[in-house]
């Protein structure tokens, strides 16, 4: 048994516990939180504040260690898995004839060139002439899912972004930017979101911040 997977040192609340079940269902933490009990209305919140505890996210990890040890899931498959789908050719599974028509040849794949297949239908007719025809059609998995899947595993690339803060006419922030970057801050539209704000906090009158407790995880 592998480290993240043993026992853990103290056993989470029977609610907290069954949330985390739930959870590895489908990773839906608000559903989660609605079947373990907690009302409609605040599932949202609660799912959100189970998935930040700490004891909570320990027991995710736990739990999904088990599953990938009983399953054998390992890292290395997902990857070679998707490595196959990744670099899949459709001449591995097609003939170009002289005349430029082609035709399906299955029999002469290479190993494991079946897994990158998602579909293989036959579809049989008769001609006019009363001779059977059969129709051969299959369906590659998604090539440029399974290299965006795998970059981003392997580490190969990360999205940028502009994380950026500018208050009301604050040209020194803008003036460091590059043009890329500052079409990026301008298709945010966070200009006209700061201009809505100004608005709002004019109108609105002050409110004392008021905490309310959420319900019990016990």
């Amino acid at each position: 048994m592998t480290p993240s997977a043993a026992k853990p040192t103290k056993p989470l609340p029977p609610r907290r516990a069954a949330f985390v079940s739930e959870y590895l269902v489908d990773l839906n933490a608000s559903r989660a939180a609605r079947d373990v009990g907690y009302a409609a209305k605040s599932a949202s919140a609660e799912g959100s504040r189970l998935i930040a505890n700490p004891e909570v996210q320990a027991e995710i990890t736990r739990q999904r260690a088990i599953l990938a040890e009983q399953s054998n899931v390992t890292p290395e498959k997902i990857v070679a898995e998707l490595a196959v789908i990744a670099f899949s050719d459709l001449g591995d599974y097609i003939r170009i004839h002289p005349d430029g028509t082609a035709s399906i040849e299955l029999g002469n794949m290479p190993p494991g060139a079946t897994r990158a297949i998602a579909s293989l239908n036959t579809d049989t007719s008769r001609t006019a002439a009363d001779k059977q025809v059969t129709k051969l059609r299959f369906k590659l998995h998604d090539k440029h899912a399974a290299l965006v899947s795998l970059a981003k595993i392997l580490g190969m690339f990360q999205e940028s972004s502009v994380n950026l803060t500018i208050e009301s006419h604050d040209s020194t922030k803008l003036a460091v930017l590059s043009t890329e970057d500052l079409r990026r801050v301008l298709d945010s539209g966070v200009f006209d979101n700061q201009a809505d704000t100004d608005a709002e906090d004019a109108e609105r009158p002050c409110l004392r911040e008021v905490n309310t407790p959420s319900e019990s995880d016990e």
